[in-house]
Formats: C-alpha cells, structure tokens, sequence
C-alpha cells in the first residue's frame, strides 16, 4: 500500500523519556534524567493532519477541567494518530520490536506519555530536539 502523499521517515534520537522528573502545581521543577530509548530508530508519518485530529489536540488542552474527558480524548487522538504513524522499528523498554502503529492505536496507547508527545510533536511538522541541534548549528556556522 503506498499513500498518496509521500511520507516524511523521522529519526527518533531525540525522544526521551525523563526518569525522577518533579511537576509541582502543574508546573515541572526538576525535568529528571533523560534517557534517550529510540535511538537508531524512526517513524514513518504521514504529513497531514485531519480536523478530527486537530479537535482532539484542542480537547486535550480543556481536558483537564472535565471528569473523565483526558481518556477519552487520549484513546481519540491515538485512534486518530495511529492513521498518520505509517510505520516505525520502534523498540520497548526491554529492547522487543513493537507492533505496528498503523490503524492500531491501542499500541499508542501502551506508550510513555513522553514518547506519546514526542510523536503529536514530530507529526504536527514540529520541531523535533534534532532539528533544533542542526538548527543552532547552522545558525554558529553562518555567524
């Protein structure tokens, strides 16, 4: 099966789940240690996002302030990204290849919060901590 629109494969390097991280009154005070856990791996996305998808980014946001609607708008937007997550050779936590995410938001759910963000960012066409690097690095050369 190959997508009308071409794909973008992004390196995981970058995501990093946060070990002894501190959130105080909603607010992080002590970020933790970071281990990057996908190193040498990628993802496959597709690069456009639906309006259900945006809508469900939006309910997260005001999720906080109803009972109940943080899973429900959890479960939604990992339904909806699981259309856009093409393919990866992700690995969990013991080193085991993960299934498949494509259609399949139930391994999405089974993610760390942390490695859940970082793909909403790197699909959204945000940047990702490599990109950042490359950026400033390029941003020192042409100084």
């Amino acid at each position: 099966m190959k997508p009308k629109i071409p794909t973008q494969k992004i390196k995981s390097d970058g995501c990093a789940v946060n070990i002894g991280q501190v959130i105080e009154d909603g607010e992080i005070t002590d970020p933790g240690v970071p281990h990057y856990v996908h190193k040498g791996e990628w993802v496959e996305i597709l690069p456009v996002m639906t309006v259900r998808e945006v809508t469900q980014l939006s309910n997260l946001q005001v999720a906080s302030d109803t009972p109940g609607s943080l899973g429900q708008s959890m479960t939604a937007l990992c339904t909806e990204l699981s259309k856009r997550i093409i393919s990866w050779n992700w690995t969990d936590m013991m080193g085991d290849e993960i299934d498949q995410p494509y259609k399949n938001p139930t391994v999405l759910e089974g993610l760390t919060s942390e490695e859940l963000m970082w793909l909403i960012n790197a699909s959204s066409g945000g940047e990702t901590a490599d990109d950042r690097k490359k950026d400033s690095a390029v941003s020192a050369g042409t100084s």
